[in-house]
């Protein structure tokens, strides 16, 4: 690709609406999500543990925060299911941005040199949805914001009295998936700024601002890592589960800083094999910084999807085969959720030893071949890392294309991940149950259930 081609492909989406793209698309993937689990007979709200009287959704523009903090006026309390609240705002973000970028194609008229004077439109566009977000006006979907608000407030500036719902172990796990997205908006942001330009298919950051990149790339992961950290203090630290979870989490972080390093190999490839070569090359595997940098990608990919697979979806593919089975009280597998919604269902569940290969009981989605589906693409995507956390990588305009094209794949892989990851939260909390080759939603008694010993990890 020549420098014409990468200013043409900068031109065609740049870079803030790539990032604002990307948002819309994970919009979409939550709505979908929430929709299909509906559909498959998953009360969402109580899985999530959304429902206004079990969880404190603290509205931020009330005068009286202490006596909001434990429910939602009536005007906020909603009956029934919660996706179409989502596609009504995914609408309203839609159409913004794309009636703003229609405008800024029509205003550069193919004409690149244009560009730079139309920047005023760009940030029209990102102001205009940081304005819709926070809209202190019952518009907008003004309940789902409150809630989204209050929960990233929750997973922000958490407290060490309030145990961590399961909601924001969701929300704060899509955002590791859009850790590269915080990361782009960062040098979005430096391209609006006076002096930078939307051409740049890299801004030129230095100082503490070069840094920052890596910052808001690791800031998710360090939310889960707290989390974690605060499930196991919370448990008296005798559940070892959120311990080797954060273990996950923190297995990113040299990753991530390994990867802001990468100039100092570029520095190095610049002056033993010249420039041009370090433009064009990725692979540096005689630099030890470099070495470590894939060593750790290798280590925390590996970790993740053998975690996702076991602990996250619950299947036993990856499980040692020995583990003996013990009954267990579902309302006790999750450790972290007091608050835990009522339901009519038994206080056992079985995992019984007749489940198709790797898989367990029961397969709310029915067909092992969509398991065994998820589980290769999981395996896959998550090693894509090596652009998802990787800022040096936006050093090498060739790519830029390819990164956006891997940020959207994370996000698809996050949304596959949603399904199965509430899934077998519902099926802990007694909702779901084998009922001869399908399942049903729990509305009655049945046989004690029972999980693996080493499901005390999970």
């Amino acid at each position: 690709m020549d420098g014409e081609d990468i200013l043409a492909s900068s031109a065609f989406i740049p870079l803030p609406f790539r990032a604002l793209g990307l948002v819309g698309l994970g919009l979409l993937c939550w709505a979908t999500n929430l929709h299909i689990l509906h559909l498959l007979g998953i009360d969402t709200a109580s899985v999530l543990e959304t429902r206004p009287e079990k969880l404190p959704l603290l509205v931020p523009s009330s005068p009286h925060p202490d006596s909001s903090h434990d429910s939602l006026s009536s005007s906020h309390r909603a009956a029934g299911p919660l996706y179409p609240a989502i596609y009504r705002l995914l609408c309203f973000y839609a159409a913004w941005v794309a009636a703003t970028y229609i405008i800024f194609k029509m205003a550069i008229n193919g004409d690149m040199k244009m560009m730079d004077r139309s920047r005023s439109i760009v940030t029209i566009a990102s102001v205009g949805v940081l304005v819709g977000l926070f809209c202190p006006f019952n518009v907008i979907q003004k309940r789902e914001r409150d809630i989204f608000l209050v929960a990233l407030r929750r997973c922000l500036f958490p407290s060490s009295s309030k145990p961590v719902y399961f909601c924001d172990v969701i929300l704060a796990d899509i955002f590791t998936s859009f850790a590269k997205v915080l990361g782009d908006i960062w040098v979005s942001i430096n391209m609006l700024m006076p002096g930078g330009s939307l051409l740049m298919a890299a801004v030129d950051l230095h100082g503490w601002s070069e840094w920052m990149v890596p910052v808001l790339i690791s800031l998710p992961f360090v939310i889960r890592f707290r989390q974690c950290i605060a499930e196991y203090s919370g448990s008296g630290y005798t559940n070892t589960r959120p311990l080797f979870n954060a273990i996950k989490y923190a297995s990113s972080f040299p990753v991530i800083f390994l990867s802001a390093m990468q100039k100092i190999v570029v520095a190095d490839i610049k002056a033993t094999k010249g420039a041009e070569e370090a433009l064009h090359t990725t692979w540096h595997g005689e630099h030890r910084i470099f070495r470590l940098w894939l060593l750790f990608l290798v280590i925390s990919s590996v970790y993740s999807f053998w975690w996702d697979v076991t602990n996250d979806w619950g299947l036993d593919l990856l499980r040692r085969k020995s583990d003996p089975l013990v009954a267990l009280p579902s309302t006790n597998v999750t450790l972290n959720a007091p608050h835990r919604p009522q339901h009519p269902s038994p206080s056992y569940f079985h995992l019984q030893p007749n489940h198709p290969y790797g898989l367990r009981t029961p397969l709310l989605f029915g067909y092992p071949i969509l398991y065994y589906a998820a589980i290769i693409l999981n395996l896959v995507l998550r090693f894509t890392w090596s652009m998802k956390l990787s800022p040096h990588l936006h050093t090498f305009a060739e790519l830029e294309a390819g990164v956006f094209m891997v940020e959207a794949c994370e996000l698809l892989r996050r949304w596959l991940w949603v399904f199965f990851r509430v899934e077998w939260e519902a099926t802990k909390k007694g909702m779901v149950v084998q009922v001869g080759l399908g399942v049903e939603m729990v509305g009655g008694q049945r046989e004690p259930l029972m999980i693996r010993e080493e499901s005390l990890l999970r």
